[in-house]
């Protein structure tokens, strides 16, 4: 795919009707769009930060990605430094992950580690780890959006607020905050989820940021090259999780022999207790028996 096929003026999402092929749940769109459009990304960190636009003095993507050379393994989290003080860090988690949390900790831990050799650490920067997923990722605290912290475990006091790890939650929509409807998270919430045209130009209506955003990705859709590598990372990731699936399927079959096979031991034994029991309750009978005559 050429990189001016992306780029065509005259291609436009307002004609388009029906289901979206690849939306903005497809990691890699989301990336291309989010770092071709800075008002559409400012409005998106704007609203997971919960700050006014006009307390964004620079924003930057540092790793921009070329769809020509993307490949289906390539990680695609957004990494952005806000203001040149500030790290953020960007996932798409729509897949099953049952190591999601110590990966999206290591993925912090990584990002806030950035210092060279010789370095101070003074120049460590605040940075956080924000996850968008339609998962339930953390079933037991089901939230639209929740924030994490390292605190002390009696006070809860912040042991550091400069690293941290945010989760908006697309599937939990209806437990919203009134500050998560005022920070427009609940209307990213519903772009994420959109999953047609009629649905997307509605939410874009007189919002030129997300009209540019449907543009893109309206483009990206009718772009058959661009498709087939959508296609063959969305193929790449449900093969990785059908494999998982399918080789935690074998461990369970495999612990199933095993326990069947102690249990069957555990009742051979309880069986051989329950026998010695009986005797020697017999035994002990006779010999009262034996003793009274």
């Amino acid at each position: 795919m050429k990189q001016n096929k992306l780029n065509k003026s005259s291609v436009t999402y307002e004609n388009a009707t029906g289901p979206i092929e690849y939306t903005l749940t497809s990691d890699l769109l989301f990336h291309y769009v989010m770092q071709r459009s800075k008002s559409a990304l400012i409005g998106l960190v704007c609203s997971l930060k919960g700050i006014d636009p006009c307390m964004v003095k620079s924003i930057e993507v540092t790793n921009p990605i070329d769809l020509n050379s993307s490949v289906k393994e390539t990680v695609m989290d957004l990494k952005l430094t806000l203001n040149s003080n500030e790290i953020m860090n960007i996932e798409l988690q729509t897949y099953t992950e049952k190591y999601w949390i110590p990966r999206s900790v290591l993925y912090l831990c990584r990002a806030y580690d950035y210092l060279k050799k010789g370095e101070d650490y003074s120049m460590l920067k605040p940075t956080t780890h924000f996850c968008i997923t339609n998962q339930e990722l953390i079933p037991d605290n089901p939230e639209f959006y929740s924030h994490y912290l390292l605190l002390n475990t009696k006070s809860y006091k912040p042991y550091t607020k400069n690293i941290g790890i945010n989760v908006l939650q697309l599937n939990h929509i209806d437990m919203a905050t009134e500050e998560d409807v005022s920070n427009n998270l609940v209307y990213w919430a519903k772009l994420f989820n959109a999953s047609t045209w009629e649905e997307f130009k509605d939410l874009a209506k007189d919002n030129k940021a997300i009209e540019e955003v449907g543009n893109m990705i309206f483009t990206i859709n009718s772009d058959d090259q661009t498709k087939e590598i959508l296609e063959g990372q969305r193929r790449y990731r449900e093969q990785m999780a059908s494999q998982y699936t399918a080789g935690y399927t074998d461990a369970e079959e495999k612990l199933s022999a095993v326990i069947s096979e102690k249990d069957a031991l555990i009742s051979e034994k309880d069986t051989l207790i329950s026998e010695k029991d009986t005797l020697i309750a017999k035994l002990q009978a006779e010999l009262k028996s034996i003793k009274n005559k």
